[in-house]
């Protein structure tokens, strides 16, 4: 653990956050960059017949160690450009793999952002299907089953923090997976776009250059070689919409965790649900009574953080002056602190949920206990013969006695639909 860092996420919680922190650290970003550098590279040269593609080259670009991004960086530390740093250090190498003759191509045509938007994307992609998503379906997989063992566990449901009809505490669980899926299913379908197209995107060295070459198809066939989505047309900058949307639903199905990391700490005050404690496991360092419910608490914060920080990345990646300015740059650098922020707060969930046990006994003695959450079944009764007034007469006369414990609609048959949703996704 880095004692001694200046983000939580580098410190304290560096050894949660491994595969996030490879993807977006500095060594990550140059990585990915000399990845496109490389792809590029080799494409052009085919495409315009100056060279064969060595493959050779992509494994070295693809393996990159801490010697290479320590020479980047000292490359960088000169040019005080860091795209132009990569191109360097890309030429350096072509001799080992005798390919020195295709030196004058590298970066050939491109404005650092051909590469900066291109890795980004890449690796917003990786982290999304390598890390978030995953860690999304062992959430909804641990919330299935506690929906499913507890879909008859008949509980009070509160509307304006009063007491209103019974429910079960599975069909409450229920809602909250199933309104992930909303979000979920759009995140896992989202293809990230891209864009190569010189300085200000509109090919104009390509094309001078090169007039009878279709450089919209080199350009379109290489960035869906990189997995992402073409972007057809652009000022110097990628626009970013597909980033902004993608960040912009991960904020949305944040706030469905948020809420569901509330109520569960509301549940926990109640008495509902219980937390499994271990013998060393300290709750509070004056009470010893207490066991605090620590997880929903740390996942309600850096949901809290990483929203806030997905809002002010979706707003400001959205407007950049004129064909473009650089006040993005440092900004992008921020996309891992969001997801990682968001990653904490899935694991903190999954925990909580795992250590939760349910006190159903006190829940249904609070249900009988509340004949009056019948009420509304009474005045509807009166209603139906004919008596307008019913609604009025039941609250003058809440009802006493009643089979409160059975008054729970489809609640059972709505939850096992629900789960089997959440399943055939989580599949």
């Amino acid at each position: 653990m880095g004692t001694d860092a200046l983000s939580p996420l580098d410190g304290r919680y560096q050894d949660k956050l491994g595969e996030l922190a490879h993807i977006f650290s500095e060594s990550g970003l140059i990585s990915a960059r000399v990845w496109v550098e490389v792809s590029y590279l080799n494409a052009l040269v085919e495409f315009l017949g100056v060279g064969k593609a060595s493959k050779p080259l992509l494994n070295w670009a693809r393996s990159l160690g801490p010697k290479d991004i320590a020479r980047v960086k000292a490359i960088e530390s000169k040019t005080n450009h860091d795209v132009k740093a990569i191109e360097y250090f890309i030429r350096e190498n072509l001799k080992k793999f005798k390919l020195k003759r295709l030196s004058p191509w590298i970066h050939w045509g491109l404005t650092s952002d051909d590469v900066n938007n291109l890795a980004y994307s890449m690796m917003m992609s990786w982290a999304v299907k390598t890390v978030i998503l995953p860690q999304e379906k062992k959430l909804l997989t641990v919330l299935a089953d506690l929906a499913i063992d507890n879909k008859a566990t008949v509980m009070p449901a509160r509307t304006h923090g009063q007491l209103a009809v019974p429910t079960t505490f599975g069909k409450e669980m229920a809602v909250f997976a199933d309104r992930s899926l909303f979000f979920l299913n759009k995140i896992a379908d989202l293809k990230l776009s891209g864009k190569l197209n010189g300085a200000v995107g509109n090919f104009n060295a390509f094309v001078a250059l090169y007039p009878k070459k279709d450089w919209q198809k080199f350009s379109r066939n290489f960035i869906l070689s990189l997995g992402l989505t073409p972007t057809e047309l652009s000022t110097q900058i990628e626009a970013g919409g597909s980033l902004v949307y993608l960040l912009d639903l991960l904020r949305q199905l944040n706030n469905v965790w948020l809420g569901l990391s509330r109520d569960m700490w509301q549940y926990i005050s109640l008495n509902y649900c219980h937390q499994k404690k271990s013998k060393s496991e300290v709750g509070s360092s004056t009470m010893p009574q207490k066991l605090n419910p620590i997880e929903f608490e740390n996942a309600e914060g850096n949901l809290e953080l990483a929203n806030s920080l997905l809002m002010f990345l979706s707003n400001k990646l959205s407007v950049s002056r004129l064909q473009r300015d650089l006040s993005d740059s440092t900004v992008k650098r921020n996309l891992g602190v969001a997801l990682g922020h968001t990653s904490l707060a899935l694991q903190s969930l999954i925990k909580g949920l795992e250590q939760i046990t349910m006190n159903r006994e006190l829940m249904k003695q609070e249900v009988e206990a509340n004949p009056q959450m019948l009420s509304e079944l009474a005045q509807l009764k009166l209603k139906m013969t004919g008596d307008v007034k019913g609604y009025e007469k039941v609250r003058q006369e809440l009802p006493k006695v009643g089979d409160v414990t059975g008054y729970l609609g489809l609640s059972k048959k709505l939850t096992e639909q629900a789960i089997v949703r959440v399943r055939k996704f989580i599949k």
